[in-house]
């Protein structure tokens, strides 16, 4: 029986010493690949990190075009305002300059210091809507734009009209043609010449 135990912690140990070397490659193995794993899981977050920050820059980027948009629309916006108000301003100094001659213009001597103030007002009506013409945005108008766009245009319409029957027949003295003018300027509304 004492040989059967030898024999048996003979083939023990053979088996115990051929077992752990099978088992060192394999605990090699496994170490590497809990490393690897654990490079993975690290290379992972960081591209987690690195796709949250991009999106965050698009997310800002994309504020920023809005915001640019928003300013361009403003500064339209502005612009239009601007010529609209010019060209009001423009038209009612032209006015008050007529407003101050009106009398001469009525006695219709033809006096030619009138017949070049008379042209002088209808210059600076013109004068006023090229500029207006000249200054707006005309790309991608605001349907509000374009209302006051053809009110500008109908009410210079209406004042070059009066202003030059007027004129022409202070020039002629033509009593009915002059009248015609001043009625048809004293009928133009004054909320025409406000924006």
């Amino acid at each position: 029986m004492k040989k059967k135990i030898v024999a048996f912690l003979g083939a023990s140990c053979l088996l115990a010493g051929c077992g752990s070397q099978n088992l060192t490659p394999l605990e090699d193995k496994s170490t590497k690949l809990q490393e690897e794993n654990h490079k993975l899981k690290s290379n992972i977050q960081d591209l987690k990190h690195s796709i949250n920050s991009e999106k965050e820059k698009i997310s800002a980027l994309e504020k920023d075009k809005n915001n640019e948009k928003q300013a361009k629309s403003n500064k339209k916006k502005y612009t239009n305002l601007k010529a609209s108000s010019a060209y009001y301003n423009e038209v009612t100094k032209a006015l008050s300059q007529y407003n101050k001659i009106e009398g001469d213009v009525s006695k219709n001597k033809g006096n030619s210091k009138i017949q070049d103030k008379l042209t002088d007002v209808s210059n600076k009506m013109e004068s006023a809507y090229n500029n207006y013409k000249s200054d707006i945005d005309n790309e991608k108008m605001s349907d509000d734009t374009k209302d006051e766009k053809k009110k500008i245009g109908k009410l210079n319409k209406k004042l070059s009209d009066a202003m030059n029957d007027i004129r022409d027949g202070y020039n002629g003295k033509d009593k009915k043609k002059l009248k015609k003018g001043q009625q048809a300027l004293s009928e133009i509304s004054l909320s025409n010449l406000q924006s």
